[in-house]
């Protein structure tokens, strides 16, 4: 019992040292047009640092408690009825080509050889997955000023090959999915949409899901 409150006792004083620690070295005073926003990297509080060192306390190195309260929390604020944790954006997209890819999909599933329309200019955790699964990348340019795919020139790509289209909001900017909707509807498409980029973004007053899956 005495061994118990022993550690018990450490535990919260390791975690009350870390919370003091986030807090100091995040404690960051942001200057108007001067401090730099980063897209990207990673961005700890207080609470964070807490929660890392008391789920290794626990013992849990991989998936955990807060893994669970991240995935209903999540689920609540885009609206959705059930939401899967991954390691990175970039095996989330592995997943989902990978899933359409399954012999549950019957005459649906997508072979070798299927091409996938994507843009040109976007990240290569994009472009991987369409290769690693054996599937052809056909690429697309974008508009300037939202470096996302041109709606007409994914319609001019379309051939007896092409089997879905897998596109990313990019850098908090929605695609016209609507747009991009209709055209997979009138070629019965598969539509992957990827919002690593832009998670809380809003079209027509809906938010964008993390990664989603569309067939009409």
């Amino acid at each position: 019992m005495m061994e118990n409150d022993n550690i018990n006792n450490l535990k919260s004083e390791i975690i009350k040292l870390t919370k003091k620690y986030g807090e100091i070295k995040e404690k960051k005073e942001f200057i108007t047009g001067k401090s730099w926003i980063l897209y990207y990297g990673r961005f700890f509080g207080s609470e964070e640092y807490e929660s890392m060192v008391e789920a290794y306390l626990d013992g849990w190195v991989t998936e955990g408690k807060y893994t669970e309260m991240f995935e209903n929390s999540l689920s609540e604020y885009l609206g959705v009825h059930y939401t899967s944790f991954v390691n990175s954006g970039s095996s989330a997209n592995l997943i989902a080509i990978s899933a359409l890819t399954s012999n549950y999909l019957k005459d649906k599933k997508l072979n070798p050889g299927d091409e996938i329309i994507t843009v040109a200019a976007g990240f290569p955790t994009t472009v991987n997955p369409i290769i690693q699964n054996g599937l052809i990348p056909v690429f697309v340019d974008v508009d300037l000023g939202t470096y996302n795919a041109n709606p007409n020139i994914i319609k001019k790509s379309i051939s007896d090959k092409t089997k879905a289209i897998f596109l990313a909001h990019t850098l908090g900017n929605p695609f016209d999915v609507y747009a991009i909707k209709k055209i997979v509807k009138e070629n019965d498409l598969f539509l992957i949409k990827d919002n690593c980029d832009a998670l809380g973004s809003e079209y027509d007053r809906k938010k964008q899901v993390a990664l989603e899956i569309f067939q009409h």
